[in-house]
């Protein structure tokens, strides 16, 4: 009988563990996850409440997750999601700036009366096009279809878009049902790469320093002897900053976790963080740095208003992306390591942008070398995987010696890529003039091979002339063309 109760009590014990580590760990970045990801996926992505909680939030994620209770309010067009009553947060949409997390009603007012206004773009749609009579029309047909379909009864792969450019034109486009191209989607560190775009117009333009100069954070110069003040934004855009930094994503309490969805403010808690290894010297992949170059943006901007208008005026509106958004954290400061909303074709002309070597429409929008300098890895690490928040290779490239396999499926050697959480990618293959687009909710890697997909499609389009005009793509031409639900090969 005394074993018996002692069970009873220790299962009760457990249980109340349980529970604690739910309401005092969980439950606070579950709900603000919840609140987050909900309201972009409705308000940004335009889902439906239902799909939005089902994919976007459940689907193949901590079954936990399954406790927090949302609420939509789509007259308010907020969201709202609590553990039993407690640990409530808020998400409130925002024209031009998505959604931001909030504690209160107090503070969506706060958040509300703080929104810019901006002057609407002028969309400049991508050109559609036939294959050319060397690329076989069914092999590429069966590649995007299969991107497509579900390897198994039950989801698990969640495509939602498939783009290719060829030239800088549409030849291959595909949607989800309920998406269309007009759909902005999530592209989480994707979002890396375009503020790279962001500091390489502020460059071009005489905004900000040299890369090689010592990052502008106040908090940082304040003090003569603080050793973070070395960084320099090339530090930082190469992953070396040295800054210690939690990128575990399955843990709630690891530093980007707790960045993403409970700091008030994301760039202040990264600037905060200390030095664990010397500037520089050592890779190491930090959502963070991210964060701290978004200050860094607000501190040479001026006034807060100004920053808040540099990626649509200096990025957004030369390239004619009309719908994008990325999204700020409750202080104010872009989320620049992942909350970017962007179509399927807008995210091709990021891409295409880098292919053009920053040149659009016959006008140089990021300096001359920028790209081959955002496209190389670090100086002390030659055969380095990362660029310049541009990655180099897809995952399982190399061994654990750093070196190419020679088992995994074959893509050129001057490819490089912009990949994000949840299976998100955009893909540049200069010596094929193509730019690849697959966005999607993919949680489980089994479910769909990035390495084959690009590799497949690498294979079927021949290499082009080196002498090809680098500026394809520009004003003139671009039209005003829809593409509408399921578009498919061209």
């Amino acid at each position: 009988m005394q074993l018996i109760k002692a069970i009873f009590i220790g299962l009760i014990m457990i249980g109340l563990a349980v529970l604690s580590i739910f309401f005092i760990w969980l439950a606070p970045v579950g709900a603000a996850y919840s609140a987050k990801i909900m309201c972009s996926a409705i308000f940004v992505n335009g889902l439906t409440s239902s799909r939005a909680r089902a994919e976007d939030v459940l689907a193949d994620n901590n079954a936990m997750l399954s406790l927090i209770t949302t609420n939509v309010d789509l007259r308010n067009q907020t969201v709202s999601a609590h553990a039993f009553g407690f640990r409530k947060r808020f998400a409130v949409y925002r024209p031009n700036l998505g959604c931001t997390l909030a504690d209160d009603q107090t503070h969506i007012t706060l958040l509300r009366n703080s929104t810019p206004l901006i002057r609407p773009i002028s969309p400049k749609s991508l050109l559609t096009t036939t294959l050319p009579e060397n690329v076989d029309r069914r092999a590429l047909n069966h590649i995007v279809y299969d991107a497509m379909d579900e390897p198994g009864v039950r989801p698990e792969r969640r495509t939602r878009a498939v783009l290719i450019l060829h030239r800088g034109k549409v030849v291959a486009e595909r949607y989800a049902d309920g998406i269309s191209a007009q759909t902005p989607l999530p592209g989480w560190s994707m979002t890396k790469s375009v503020w790279n775009a962001v500091l390489g117009r502020m460059r071009h333009e005489g905004m900000m320093p040299d890369v090689k100069s010592p990052v502008l954070i106040n908090e940082w110069q304040a003090q003569t002897d603080d050793p973070r003040a070395v960084i320099t934004y090339d530090d930082l855009l190469h992953m070396r900053s040295g800054l210690e930094f939690d990128e575990s994503y399955w843990n709630p309490l690891s530093d980007v976790a707790q960045m993403l969805f409970i700091e008030p403010a994301a760039a202040g808690f990264a600037v905060s963080k200390t030095l664990e290894n010397t500037p520089g010297e050592v890779f190491a992949y930090n959502s963070g740095t991210s964060n701290i170059l978004s200050a860094a943006v607000r501190n040479l901007s001026g006034s807060r208003m100004a920053y808040l208008i540099r990626p649509t005026d200096l990025l957004f509106r030369p390239l004619g992306i009309e719908n994008a958004v990325i999204e700020t954290d409750p202080d104010g400061y872009f989320i620049a390591s992942s909350f970017m909303h962007a179509t399927a074709r807008d995210w091709a002309k990021i891409g295409q942008l880098f292919l053009q070597d920053g040149v659009w429409g016959g006008k140089r929008l990021l300096p001359e070398g920028w790209v081959k300098y955002s496209t190389s890895p670090a100086e002390n690490d030659p055969d380095g995987v990362y660029g310049a928040h541009w990655w180099l290779d897809l995952p399982s490239g190399r061994d654990e010696d750093g070196n190419p396999r020679s088992d995994v499926a074959k893509i050129p050697q001057d490819a490089f890529f912009a990949l994000g959480h949840d299976g998100q990618s955009l893909t540049v293959i200069p010596s094929k003039e193509l730019v690849i687009v697959r966005l999607g909710v993919t949680r489980k890697r089994s479910a769909f091979s990035l390495r084959k997909f690009i590799s497949d499609i690498s294979n079927v389009f021949p290499d082009m002339p080196k002498e090809a005009s680098t500026d394809i793509v520009g004003d003139d031409d671009i039209q005003n063309a829809s593409a509408e639900g399921n578009a498919t090969l061209q």
